[in-house]
């Protein structure tokens, strides 16, 4: 998609400088809301960058570690080069504490005004890639690194730069779980076909896998990251860790793309949305919130991550932040109506309601209830999702137990009771099961025992109903 952005340059900050290198929703096979990628919690020092899950594909899924799906929610920058303010730790925080983010999407221009490779200062560039990367891991968050080719639609235009970029960044960061690379963000124009797109991405690859054989790579499709179709019927080979990237505008992409991406799925595409938005293509114009419900519910309907544009104040339909936000104290009251509609697809919270962070509220603003289970656990569960779909709603529960007693709880059980006749679309780090109006939860394998004083909260489930339900 093309986007019609600033046209004239921002100077670069002052005084960037390259910091030292660093060393969910849980999605099922078919629906899927948003999920937190299990944490790794063995090695060493037990910092941001260690407890990140490495992330793997398995047929069209991304999974973590413990092959459980996962679906991640994020949000890209503006041009780093225009918006250079915004890569900062203050801000990656609030969208991680605020505003739900898993990943944070690094945009580096090759081409237009101050690009990588159209007269940018490169050093003063790589160092905001390493500030962006640093603040991601400092906030617990995934980070892309994006190769952000748009005006330069042919990614083999830059092919040499890209292969220097690439190994230089995959050197620093090799073997760091968060980083992921992006190799070409929107390849477009008349004779760019996958067949060229698949050249440059090998040539690519290759200098990716010298230093880093299982970092997850994403790679562009033609038109604008709109032939995914095309990319599924010639895969890129021996790749390994890779998924392609797919595009939209919900304004201008509808019906028709969205039969593209469920074709591709249908054919075991692996897929990652690494750019979107409700506006026109060109980042402007009204929400089509109609058009943009029904990307969300088709993403959601087969667990495919996605990453909203864009972290910026300028004045235009796409920003998250209105004119003048203040990046080191940005706030729910400097949200745009696209950062707002975010907000509450992202975590459930209504921000028209809130000043600041409440909490266990659920997708209606209600706390989360808070009962003693049949174990003698405290079993809190909150709604965090809801959608419809074929007729049908589907509403996504996280449950969290607590043993507050002296002793370890070992094998519980607990049994959930609903408004409505209810079915499991899907369910994760549980043996979960449901009869008529009740849910029955039992341990997964790697929390049968739950020791005084701790909770278990990485534990949810998807069920289906004919009408909205609530816990009873």
């Amino acid at each position: 998609m093309k986007h019609l952005r600033i046209i004239a340059s921002f100077p670069l900050a002052a005084a960037l400088c390259a910091c030292a290198s660093a060393a969910g929703p849980q999605a099922g096979d078919a629906k899927a809301a948003q999920s937190e990628p299990l944490n790794d919690t063995t090695g060493e020092p037990e910092t941001e960058s260690v407890t990140l899950s490495p992330l793997h594909v398995n047929g069209p899924q991304l999974m973590d570690n413990r092959n459980q799906p996962v679906v991640l929610h994020g949000y890209s920058t503006f041009g780093i080069n225009y918006k250079p303010e915004y890569v900062n730790e203050n801000t990656f925080r609030f969208l991680k504490e605020e505003m739900g983010s898993q990943v944070i999407r690094l945009a580096m221009y090759t081409a237009d005004n101050n690009g990588y490779c159209t007269g940018g200062d490169q050093e003063q560039l790589e160092g905001l890639i390493d500030k962006g990367v640093q603040a991601a891991v400092a906030t617990g968050q995934y980070v892309i690194i994006d190769w952000h080719i748009l005006s330069d639609g042919n990614p083999a235009q830059y092919q040499d730069q890209a292969r220097a970029f690439f190994q230089k960044v995959t050197r620093k960061y090799a073997g760091n779980p968060a980083v992921i690379y992006e190799l070409c963000n929107e390849p477009n124009g008349r004779d760019v076909k996958w067949p060229v797109v698949k050249s440059y991405a090998e040539a690519v690859i290759q200098e990716i896998r010298a230093n880093d054989k299982n970092a997850l790579i994403l790679v562009g499709t033609p038109q604008w990251d709109q032939a995914e179709t095309e990319a599924g019927k010639d895969l890129l080979k021996d790749a390994g860790n890779m998924m392609y990237t797919v595009h939209f505008y919900a304004a201008t992409h509808k019906d028709q793309q969205r039969q593209d991406l469920s074709t591709a799925y249908d054919q075991k595409l692996p897929m990652f949305v690494s750019e979107f938005g409700f506006t026109e293509a060109s980042g402007n114009g009204a929400l089509d919130e109609q058009s943009g419900q029904a990307w969300i519910d088709l993403l959601d309907q087969v667990g495919i991550s996605r990453v909203a544009w864009a972290i910026s104040d300028k004045d235009e339909a796409s920003s998250i932040f209105k004119p003048g936000t203040d990046p080191d104290s940005p706030s729910l009251s400097d949200l745009t109506e696209w950062g707002q509609w975010l907000r509450q697809v992202y975590t459930g919270k209504d921000t028209d309601d809130e000043k600041d962070s409440q909490g266990n509220a659920d997708s209606s603003g209600k706390t989360a209830d808070a009962k003693s289970g049949d174990s003698g656990l405290e079993a809190t569960l909150k709604q965090s999702n809801t959608w419809n779909s074929d007729g049908m709603t589907f509403t996504q529960f996280d449950l969290t137990l607590t043993n507050h007693s002296d002793q370890p709880v070992t094998d519980w059980s607990e049994t959930l009771n609903f408004t409505k006749d209810v079915t499991i679309d899907q369910s994760w780090n549980g043996d979960i099961s449901a009869s008529g109006r009740s849910v029955t939860v039992k341990p997964g394998q790697y929390h049968a025992t739950i020791q005084a004083g701790e909770s278990v909260k990485d534990i949810g489930f998807i069920v289906k109903s004919d009408d909205v339900v609530k816990q009873k």
